[in-house]
């Protein structure tokens, strides 16, 4: 996997984890990434139409059914 698709995954699964909108400092803080690599998984995921831009950034209900979804079809992927 290369390292925008690890962004854009990295910041799906911390999107869907903390259940609120996150900010980009937020964001940042936790995926330890720059300001660039954010926006561009950021702009990626929204022409997906899986995060909505904005402030503060927050997974649309799509992504997070199919995030939930795919974490009940494959539990022990989820557990690291």
């Amino acid at each position: 996997m290369s390292f925008a698709k690890n962004v854009q995954a990295r910041l799906l699964n911390a999107l869907y984890d903390a259940a609120h909108p996150m900010s980009v400092t937020e964001l940042e803080t936790q995926l330890r990434v720059t300001r660039r690599d954010l926006w561009s998984a950021v702009r990626a995921q929204a022409v997906l139409g899986n995060v909505r831009k904005g402030q503060p950034l927050e997974l649309t209900a799509a992504a997070r059914a199919a995030i939930a979804a795919g974490r009940a079809a494959h539990p022990a992927a989820v557990a690291a």
